[in-house]
């Protein structure tokens, strides 16, 4: 018999939408399934849909609770899963019917804790021929880790997608009322993981909606969780010895306060250039290049007016 793996879905306000993600899951080629749909708190038909799919299906369990969020309705799945292995897919996406028999072939023939595919956004329900072509990579958690600051950021702190050995959720949990939960949780299973396996193969279908959080407009608190999780992240990394790794990451959140501070609002500006300046004690600790050090000088000195300057030399340089 194969291994039960456990399938996580946090559902709320998808009905247009749920229909193609849980029919994506019934017809998986590995069958020995528990799928887990957590309704959280959803005002529309979800919860019902997600009822009549129950009834059909012995392997869908449904859980409804109250309004979380998706970190805390991830949460409640981990803690009622039964499989060896965990996997996560948002409500409005879907999944080749091939996705989980081949994800979990990788980690068995690969002797790995985590295996991840490679995914297609889509604007419509409609998907364009895809590339037969593809390669499969393995990585050990640090070798992992630095892909954080390479073109595969994006694959690696996703965590819908990926198949994740159960155990590496022993002690770890998604952080409840956060925005960007990934950027301050999939490090950590990384790096407790021995080998993590990527194929390029594009298996997950992310749906791009105009409504959804991520594709929603600008949000001070969303912003300042992003960058919470980038400067905790670069925290991480010194910590463990990726003193490149956490430098770049560092660089990479001090860019990305000085490139929106004059996106937000007059009181809402004070915070980031607050945040920003706090991240001095971090910033001592790193050794970094002369063109980086005047930079944070100038922006402590004259924030608004080095913010103007560098968005006008990056427009230029690209």
């Amino acid at each position: 018999m194969n291994e039960l793996v456990s399938i996580i879905v946090p559902v709320y306000n998808v009905e247009k939408y749920i229909k193609k993600c849980v029919d994506s899951l019934i017809t998986q080629t590995y069958s020995n399934l528990e799928i887990i749909l957590v309704n959280d708190g959803s005002p529309d038909n979800s919860g019902k849909i997600c009822d009549e799919y129950a009834q059909s299906d012995s392997r869908i369990k449904v859980i409804h609770k109250a309004n979380g969020g998706l970190s805390d309705a991830r949460n409640t799945g981990i803690d009622i899963a039964e499989g060896q292995y965990i996997f996560f897919l948002d409500s409005d996406d879907w999944i080749d019917c091939q996705c989980i028999e081949k994800l979990h072939n990788l980690i068995k023939t690969r002797d790995a804790d985590i295996a991840m595919c490679d995914f297609l956004p889509v604007i419509s329900e409609k998907i364009e021929q895809i590339s037969e072509d593809y390669v499969i990579y393995e990585y050990t958690n640090l070798e992992a880790l630095s892909e954080y600051i390479s073109k595969n950021y994006i694959q690696m702190v996703i965590s819908c997608g990926k198949l994740f050995n159960k155990n590496l959720f022993a002690d770890a949990r998604f952080p409840k009322g956060k925005y960007h939960e990934d950027e301050f949780t999939t490090h950590n299973l990384i790096y407790k993981s021995n080998k993590i396996v990527f194929t390029t193969e594009k298996l997950y279908f992310y749906l791009k909606r105009s409504d959804s959080i991520t594709e929603s407009g600008y949000n001070l608190k969303k912003e300042l969780d992003f960058l919470e999780a980038y400067e905790k992240r670069a925290e991480f990394f010194r910590l463990i010895g990726l003193y490149d790794i956490s430098a770049e990451t560092y660089k990479r959140v001090f860019r990305y306060y000085i490139s929106n501070i004059n996106s937000a609002v007059k009181n809402e500006k004070k915070v980031f250039i607050r945040k920003c300046r706090m991240l001095n004690k971090d910033l001592k600790r790193i050794k970094f290049n002369f063109k980086f050090i005047v930079l944070y000088k100038l922006f402590y000195l004259v924030p608004n007016i080095t913010s103007y300057l560098y968005n006008i030399y990056n427009k230029l340089k690209h």
